[in-house]
């Protein structure tokens, strides 16, 4: 009874989530950074990857998709932005007993510096910058074959010029394997196929507290009073979907995600199966067209795969280009 009920609620889910609408997104909360979609392939295809998170991006997405990883992966990625900013990440997964996965990410998003100058508009000598990490560990099982969780601690370290903050924070997600509910016999004849879906909650429990007495008495002197201030990180509710289609070479997968700084964001995606080694995508992030291709093929050993997204201009942001690469061994 219970399982029939997970079916039954999965598919109501995928075929009503597309009615959902997202207004503009908020800004101006700490940690925003965050929720520009990581890797080339999640870009490609929205951000809309909750639901799928299986390769080395998964980490920023729902840990709970790493849990099927049978090979070591690295994978590595950088996405060039206007405005003098970058995207930087690395994560590395390690199978482990009892159908587990371990991993490690690290994750940069840096605005390039501006020169300093007072309030009469003067060179003070030194350089304004802002840049964030995000170091995380992941922890991913499979407990069921319809069920994975997976559990990541993130420790958020932000730098505004010589004012430093650090923070923890929790993500938590399963993921519902829907097509493993059914006998293999019918799984194998299901005109949709790979059906699944992911839940997350991110963020958990993260607050920067910020003080600028090192900075006020180094370039003001110890008269200047000080300040503090305390900027939370918004808890992220996202619940997503995917699923196969045409024999398993049409993917298609949508998400929505919400906090409480921010209105509903919707995003969605598709990617083709041109031939088993290539594949071509497409979504909407958020408003924002998004397009690229992978391509996947053997070197030595290993198996090597090199993707890449193109996404559109965003409140006058202009273009990015996003590359990753991902080799298992």
């Amino acid at each position: 009874m219970i399982r029939k009920t997970i079916l039954l609620s999965g598919l109501i889910f995928l075929t009503t989530i597309g009615s959902a609408s997202a207004g503009d997104e908020g800004a101006g909360y700490a940690a925003s950074f965050l929720e520009i979609p990581i890797g080339a392939r999640a870009a490609a295809m929205g951000g809309a990857y909750m639901g799928i998170s299986d390769d080395g991006a998964g980490l920023l997405y729902n840990p709970a998709g790493l849990a099927n990883m049978k090979k070591k992966l690295f994978t590595t990625s950088y996405r060039a932005m206007k405005l003098d900013r970058s995207l930087t990440y690395i994560s590395i997964l390690f199978p482990t007993q009892g159908n587990s996965v371990l991993g490690i990410n690290w994750l940069y998003a840096g605005s390039g510096s501006v020169e300093a100058r007072n309030s009469l508009g003067q060179l003070a000598g030194h350089d304004v910058s802002f840049n964030s990490h995000d170091i995380g560990i992941l922890f991913a099982k499979r407990f069921e074959n319809y069920l994975s969780a997976g559990l990541k601690i993130n420790y958020f370290q932000s730098n505004f010029t010589e004012i430093n903050s650090g923070t923890v924070g929790i993500d938590f997600g399963i993921m519902i394997y829907f097509d493993q509910l059914v006998d293999r016999e019918k799984r194998d004849l299901m005109p949709v196929q790979n059906i699944q879906l992911g839940v997350a909650v991110k963020n958990i429990g993260a607050r920067f507290v910020w003080s600028n007495s090192e900075y006020v008495r180094r370039y003001f002197g110890g008269n200047t009073p000080a300040s503090e201030q305390v900027d939370n990180v918004p808890t992220e509710f996202a619940i997503g979907g995917a699923a196969s289609f045409l024999h398993k070479t049409l993917n298609l997968a949508v998400d929505i995600l919400k906090h409480n700084k921010s209105t509903v964001r919707f995003y969605t995606g598709a990617e083709y199966l041109v031939e088993q080694k290539f594949a071509i995508r497409a979504g909407l992030s958020d408003g924002s067209f998004t397009a690229g291709t992978g391509y996947l093929f053997k070197l030595g050993g290993n198996t090597l795969a090199i993707d890449y997204a193109f996404s559109t201009d965003k409140a006058g942001e202009g273009e990015e280009h996003i590359f990753s690469f991902d080799i298992l061994f």
